[in-house]
């Protein structure tokens, strides 16, 4: 049994291991990364500029520049230009951008199906409900 003055840093360390992981490592990578530009132009908001991607996605603009390069690069963006600002530029998700998020969200899953096996679903539920309530903490101190 862990002592009340040891449960916070024991959380840090087990919160560190997990997102350290190897497996956690790559979907975090992707969070931020290409997946992550094409998750958000699918499910929240397609042509938006490079800076609110930067923003919304939290990487510095150099790598963003990156990101959306390799994109366009692969066919899975498009840059238009802003019809009310044509100075401004717009990042609109393709069909092929499309139909990579879709294959990556499926291998996400695939990936975490291990996972719900181990827990079952009622820990699988819960530990869902827990890290909902970790996610409002910076907001709740």
């Amino acid at each position: 049994m862990l002592r009340e003055e040891n449960l916070g840093e024991e959380l840090y360390n087990l919160l560190a291991e997990v997102l350290n992981r190897k497996e956690n490592r790559v979907v975090l990578d992707s969070i931020r990364g290409e997946y992550g530009v094409l998750r958000y132009l699918m499910y929240v908001e397609d042509q938006v500029s490079a800076r609110e991607l930067t923003e919304q996605l939290h990487v510095v603009p150099g790598r963003m520049t990156d990101i959306l390069n390799s994109l366009e690069n692969k066919g899975c963006i498009k840059r238009e230009k802003d019809e009310e600002d044509l100075r401004r530029l717009r990042v609109c998700i393709t069909e092929k951008g499309r139909q990579e998020e879709d294959k990556k969200r499926k291998f996400i899953k695939e990936e975490y199906q291990g996972m719900y096996e181990i827990l079952g679903k009622e820990d699988t539920e819960e530990l869902i409900r827990l890290l909902k309530i970790v996610l409002t903490y910076p907001e709740n101190k």
